[in-house]
């Protein structure tokens, strides 16, 4: 019987250990995928026929800082890349400069998304985010 006890106390830590390991994995990966923070990722095509971030950024110095960009509404366009917002509900021109700056200044030469209240809050999650990336019809060229 000592055995028995001594084989079912040894495999139970063990299975507890192993399922522990496998919870905290799963939930590592969707906090990752739920709160990707600013990062340079986008299609495939980023940077095939499109201007760089850098045209963007420009083109963008002509926003009106007071006018509203909606959610989903092309902002400026170079080539095939846009910058645009998504899940949340819009912000002024001057905001959207600051965030292409953002975007610059981490690196990003094409593509990327940055959440709106970035640096305080980098959880794309939470507020939207404005993203640069490659779109197949363009709504511009420059400032949209």
């Amino acid at each position: 019987m000592q055995g028995l006890t001594d084989q079912r106390e040894l495999g139970g830590p063990k299975f507890n250990r192993m399922h522990i390991t496998a919870i905290l994995a799963t939930a590592l990966l969707t906090a990752s995928n739920v709160a990707a923070g600013i990062n340079c990722k986008g299609s495939v095509l980023c940077g095939q026929g499109t201007e760089p971030l850098s045209n963007l950024i420009n083109y963008a110095g002509g926003l009106n800082d007071d006018r509203w960009y909606q959610n989903g509404q092309h902002i400026v366009c170079g080539g095939s890349l846009c910058a645009f917002l998504q899940n949340n509900g819009g912000l002024p021109g001057r905001d959207i400069k600051r965030l292409l700056g953002d975007l610059r200044d981490h690196g990003c030469k094409y593509c990327g998304s940055v959440p709106v209240f970035f640096p305080d809050d980098n959880n794309d999650g939470d507020h939207g985010i404005l993203t640069v990336n490659y779109v197949s019809n363009p709504n511009c060229q420059g400032v949209c």
